[in-house]
């Protein structure tokens, strides 16, 4: 399968000036985590991770580094180069003019695992854990010390919620103060989980069914990690 295939040719972008809690509700709205900006991008996770000056202009954080593939291309190699880059999405075009749009959520639904592996092979074992009452500007500095976008919220050793940077995303389009936000309050509460044992095919498809970014990895006392899209990715590229 190509790339020009499963693309979106719905690119939404933003003026350079539009704040950064207003690039949220954008994003909430259109059901996206990326806004081309001018000559660059910003995500989600780059809004969430500046929560302090929400009203600073996404141009001061967006990435310049636009990383383009051919539509032409096959999903193999626009994984190769999302595990590569370690971006969350690819522009589709000459390097020049956008076609369209590919994310890593694209690829995890189109690409199938073709080999064998569970779970605990690629696992990662130091996900970011938090309590219920953990505060979310709490939760934001740690997955900015770690590059991450999920906390997996604990209660009674296993997971009880998801906060994913989407979720934060809420309050920040409303201009809430994070400090004074538990994570009780926005985390998604239907956790799916896998297990070790798992296999990764597995994990990829029920990532794909329910939309997620992360799937918790436990036993029936404890969690032992997490598998998000970034390692199914690292897998699909092989």
């Amino acid at each position: 399968m190509k790339v020009k295939e499963i693309m979106s040719t719905n690119v939404i972008k933003a003026d350079p000036n539009t704040k950064i809690k207003d690039a949220a509700k954008i994003m909430l709205y259109n059901n996206i985590r990326r806004l081309v900006v001018g000559d660059g991008i910003v995500t989600i996770r780059d809004l969430v991770y500046n929560w302090q000056n929400p009203d600073m202009p996404v141009e001061e954080i967006s990435s310049k580094d636009l990383i383009f593939v051919n539509p032409e291309d096959d999903l193999k190699e626009a994984c190769k180069v999302v595990t590569a880059k370690g971006v969350g999405s690819l522009l589709v075009g000459d390097g020049t003019n956008i076609q369209g749009i590919i994310t890593e959520r694209d690829l995890i639904r189109y690409c199938k695992v073709n080999i064998n592996g569970n779970v605990g092979d690629i696992m990662d074992i130091s996900p970011i854990i938090a309590s219920p009452d953990s505060t979310l500007d709490e939760i934001i500095e740690v997955m900015k010390q770690k590059f991450k976008r999920h906390a997996v919220i604990i209660k009674d050793n296993l997971p009880g919620g998801i906060l994913s940077v989407r979720d934060i995303a809420r309050p920040l389009a409303s201009g809430r103060n994070m400090k004074n936000l538990q994570a009780k309050d926005f985390m998604t509460i239907e956790v799916y989980r896998v297990t070790p044992d798992s296999t990764i095919e597995t994990a990829r498809f029920l990532m794909a069914e329910k939309n997620i970014g992360l799937l918790p990895v436990v036993d029936s006392r404890s969690l032992l990690g997490s598998v998000s899209e970034r390692e199914i990715l690292a897998v699909l590229s092989i």
